[in-house]
């Protein structure tokens, strides 16, 4: 996370402050973690200056250390100024992706708008779920059902009246075989009907020659235009920082302006769609 100066001083405060309070209440890290719900090397980070927490998160260590209502607000007051603090706060690295995901879309305003692009594979919305477990690879049994709790909740915003939804995809991503040529064709099939689905749901084509600048290197999402969002292997970026924003808005800019129309893009995504499932028929006949 990259922070201003007098940020990282706030959350070295905050950090002392909680920690002092936890050694006055006479408790082990570990048990004032569990008293706050959250895992000791969460506290650790956050006691360290490493990591910002939620308000909740200081309300719920505080009622556990038993801090009285100065130091309560103290450190209130310190974590609310730093949430605040959108120059200080360019990013935060929030760790297990589905679940920091699911939450991020409860935060929708009544008319949420996403955009969302993917140089390299389909993006995360339009995932079949046998694309979406091909993309991902192997998962423990749990990790897949937070996966696919997350392409539920998705698929219902998708449906939802008010909410705007952008997708761009890149031709390159279409020959990128994630998972068999069965699976290929399906997802493609699927994404030309969502796009059809209805007028909520806007799905473009980057063909190859398009000149987008800036051109993104990974895969984003632009919430109501005031938060990206960048999934990572350990977890989600989110960036709030209107300056750290800016090029995200540009790109979008420019994809719109070069991308091909909605009715040539369906047409794009059934004709390669098709072409996945003749390649599917030939290579079953040959086996």
């Amino acid at each position: 996370m990259a922070r201003s100066d007098d940020a990282q001083h706030d959350l070295d405060d905050l950090g002392a402050l909680l920690r002092t309070h936890r050694k006055r209440a006479q408790l082990t890290g570990s048990e004032a973690a569990r008293r706050a719900g959250f895992t000791q090397s969460k506290l650790s980070k956050v006691e360290n200056g490493i990591l910002l927490p939620s308000p909740d998160d200081v309300r719920r260590l505080a009622a556990g250390l038993g801090m009285d209502p100065d130091a309560t607000a103290r450190a209130l007051d310190l974590v609310e100024r730093l949430w605040a603090d959108r120059a200080g706060q360019r990013g935060v690295l929030r760790r297990s992706a589905s679940n920091e995901h699911a939450a991020l879309l409860t935060k929708f305003s009544a008319t949420g708008h996403v955009v969302a692009a993917d140089p390299a594979v389909v993006p995360d919305w339009l995932r079949t779920h046998d694309y979406l477990a091909a993309a991902a690879g192997p998962q423990t049994e749990r990790d897949a059902a937070r996966v696919t709790a997350l392409a539920r909740k998705r698929q219902r915003l998708l449906e939802t009246p008010g909410f705007r939804f952008e997708f761009f995809v890149f031709e390159s991503a279409l020959r990128t075989h994630v998972g068999s040529l069965r699976i290929m064709a399906d997802q493609l099939r699927t994404a030309a009907a969502t796009a059809g689905h209805g007028s909520n749901v806007i799905i473009r084509l980057v063909n190859d020659e398009a000149l987008v600048t800036p051109l993104p290197q990974h895969a984003f999402e632009m919430h109501d235009d005031r938060q990206i969002v960048l999934s990572t292997a350990p977890g989600v970026v989110v960036i709030t920082s209107n300056n750290d924003i800016r090029p995200y808005r540009r790109t979008v800019i420019s994809l719109r302006d070069r991308a091909l129309s909605e009715d040539r893009s369906r047409h794009y995504l059934r004709q390669v769609g098709g072409l996945y499932d003749v390649l599917d028929r030939i290579d079953r006949l040959a086996s």
